[in-house]
């Protein structure tokens, strides 16, 4: 099975003769969220025209988008005052569509109305996530080895989660029996970092970082933690669980479908402060055990790297070409 990535303005240009010479030997298009220009509507007219069946591959519940998420302004508040909105130019695109495709069931379930879904969880990548310095090693490298790191990294979508979570305030008890404690906040929401109500001196803030160099970031955590909250985060997909695993990390989320498949292989709890509180005293309890037994499953892990994961993959592939 062979891929090419083309980006969307390419896409805009389907008479090319060098985006056709691209595009026509493939046996399937996958638009990923782009339905948002009439550009984007004909290439997908053109191309199934032409007998390419073409499915949409979203990993957002758009529709649900929050105020605290920057993109609420576009998708939900149509800030650039297109005449179609980008919702409803998404719903009919995914009409229009052979099928998406998502890591989430309930997103899914959120549009099976429209067209047919197909479950695709988000794998990881097996060149990233191998050969990584021992924890020990890197917490040295950053002067944190007399502290316990619990560590969580995301996108400017996570606002939410930690304050309705019960996370916040719920890292002040914590932090405040065991100052060892440093949380390191990770990625692209500074709101976070400066808003954890915690000493200066127990929290980290780690700028996002390219996707290859992440893994060793999360080889640093000594606990992962996953928070989620409402219905907009559980559509989300898996991979925090999956990169704590990948990283040896013993890791505490959030109950519902986004860590359901891999829930023996987590602590999943309620999002409420007393059950944080509760998980992380737990885990601090028996850190050293826990951490030898993350050991023992992150091998498990490794049958979800997206080289394993070829057959899956092409079922999918194939049920949608088949469906055309």
């Amino acid at each position: 099975m062979k891929a090419k990535l083309l980006h969307v303005s390419g896409f805009h240009e389907f008479l090319s003769p060098v985006i056709q010479d691209w595009v026509m030997p493939a046996n399937l298009i996958i638009i990923q969220r782009n339905l948002v220009t009439a550009q984007v509507f004909d290439a997908m007219t053109y191309f199934q025209g032409m007998g390419k069946p073409v499915a949409i591959d979203l990993d957002d519940a758009y529709p649900l988008l929050p105020w605290s998420n920057p993109a609420h302004a576009f998708w939900i508040e149509n800030s650039t005052k297109k005449e179609v909105s980008p919702i409803k130019m998404l719903e009919d695109g995914l009409r229009q569509s052979n099928g998406l495709i998502a890591p989430n069931r309930i997103l899914l379930d959120d549009w099976k109305h429209v067209t047919k879904g197909y479950y695709l969880p988000n794998y990881a990548r097996s060149e990233w996530w191998t050969n990584l310095p021992d924890r020990v090693t890197r917490k040295k490298e950053l002067n944190l080895d007399n502290r316990i790191v619990i560590g969580w990294g995301g996108s400017v979508s996570h606002y939410d989660s930690w304050w309705g979570s019960g996370l916040m305030n719920a890292a002040t008890e914590v932090t405040r029996r065991h100052p060892e404690i440093m949380w390191m906040v990770c990625g692209n929401d500074k709101r976070i970092f400066d808003q954890l109500p915690v000493a200066w001196g127990n929290k980290l803030w780690q700028p996002g970082v390219p996707p290859d160099q992440w893994p060793q970031i999360v080889r640093t955590f000594d606990i992962g933690v996953a928070p989620l909250f409402g219905p907009y985060d559980q559509r989300r997909s898996w991979i925090k669980g999956l990169e704590y695993l990948l990283g040896a990390v013993p890791w505490i989320g959030a109950e519902g479908e986004p860590y359901s498949d891999i829930s023996s292989l987590g602590v999943l709890i309620p999002q409420t402060q007393e059950s944080w509180e509760e998980a992380l005293e737990n885990t601090l309890a028996k850190l050293p055990q826990l951490q030898e037994e993350a050991n023992i499953k992150m091998p498990i892990a490794t049958q979800w790297f997206i080289e394993n994961q070829q057959e899956k993959y092409e079922k999918v592939y194939k049920e949608i070409i088949g469906n055309y």
